[in-house]
C-alpha cells in the first residue's frame, strides 16, 4: 500500500478511491480495479481497536475469520438481490472482500428522507425475502437483517449486504460467549433466548425493517442494547398507523412483524 487514502492500493491492483462506510466490523471502500478496469466494492474488516487486536491474537484471527465466513456465505448465493462477491485479497494485517459496487443509497439512508409507502416497502420486502430465501436454501442465515444492510439500486431494486454475521450450517460458532454482534432492535425474541439456529428470526428481522420503512421509527429501540433486549422480549409492538395492507390485524404482539415479513408475498 502506498500514499494517502487516494492512492492505497490493495494486492498491487485495486485502488482505493473513496470511503464509503465505516462501522464496527469494518470499513467499504470504493475502488478501481486497474487489472479489468472497472470500480468494485472493497470491505476491509479490521478491530475497531487495533491496539487490542495486537495485544490480542485471538480478536484478530475472528474478525479475520468473519471476513473469509462473509466471503463463503455470498459465495453459495447467486441471486439478482444479494450482493455478488468478485474476490478475496487476504494479505496482512487483514484480508479484503472485493465485491461488486452498489452505486445507490442504503434503505436507512432512504428511510431518513421520509417513510415509504406500503406499496413501496412491499416492494422492498419481497425482493429481501427472495434474497433470504435463498441462503436459506443452502444453509445460510443472514443474522443482521436491518434497513442498514439493504441497499437500493439506481432502479430501486433491493440487495441485501453484508453477511458478516452469518450463520453457515454446519460451521462453528464465532462469537464469543457473551459477545453481541448486530442491532438488538432488529433481533427476533428466540435468539435473545439463546435459540439461534431458526432461519424464521431472519422473518422477524425483515418484518421490524418493513414496519420502520412504513412507520419511520424504530419500534423496540430503547436508550441502551439492553433496554433494547428487553423491550423485544417483553414489551408489544406499537401498533402501526401507516402500514395499510401490511399492518398486522389481530395476530398477535410477537407474530406480528413475522407475519408482516409473510405479507410482502402478498402486497
Amino acid at each position: 500500500m502506498t500514499g494517502g487514502d487516494a492512492k492505497r492500493i490493495i494486492d498491487g491492483r485495486f485502488e482505493l478511491l473513496e470511503r464509503l462506510g465505516s462501522g464496527g466490523m469494518g470499513t467499504v471502500w470504493r475502488a478501481r480495479d486497474t487489472v479489468l478496469h472497472r470500480e468494485v466494492a472493497l470491505k476491509e474488516v479490521r478491530s475497531p481497536d487495533p491496539a487490542l487486536a495486537a495485544a490480542t491474537p485471538h480478536t484478530a484471527h475472528v474478525a479475520r475469520e468473519r471476513v473469509l465466513r462473509e466471503a463463503r456465505a455470498l459465495a453459495r448465493i447467486s441471486h439478482p438481490h444479494v450482493v455478488t462477491i468478485h474476490h478475496i485479497v487476504d494479505v496482512g494485517p487483514h484480508p479484503w472482500i472485493v465485491m461488486e459496487l452498489l452505486s445507490g443509497d442504503t434503505l436507512q439512508d432512504r428511510i431518513a428522507r421520509g417513510a415509504l409507502s406500503p406499496v413501496h416497502a412491499a416492494r422492498i420486502g419481497r425482493q429481501v425475502l427472495s434474497a433470504l430465501r435463498a441462503a436459506h436454501a443452502v444453509g445460510i442465515q443472514h443474522r443482521d437483517v436491518k434497513p442498514a444492510n439493504v441497499m437500493l439500486r439506481d432502479d430501486g431494486s433491493a440487495v441485501l449486504t453484508d453477511f458478516g454475521i452469518a450463520a453457515l450450517q454446519g460451521a462453528t460458532s464465532l462469537t464469543a460467549t457473551g459477545e453481541l454482534v448486530g442491532s438488538p432492535e432488529y433481533f427476533a425474541p428466540e435468539r435473545i433466548r439463546g435459540h439461534d439456529d431458526d432461519p424464521a428470526s431472519d422473518l422477524w428481522s425483515l418484518g421490524v425493517t418493513l414496519y420502520v420503512c412504513v412507520e419511520g421509527v424504530s419500534p423496540l429501540r430503547r436508550a441502551t442494547s439492553l433496554a433494547t433486549l428487553a423491550a423485544v422480549l417483553d414489551e408489544p409492538v406499537p401498533p402501526p398507523v401507516r402500514s395499510g395492507p401490511l399492518a398486522p390485524g389481530h395476530v398477535p404482539a410477537e407474530r406480528s412483524v413475522r407475519a408482516r415479513a409473510a405479507r410482502t408475498v402478498r402486497a
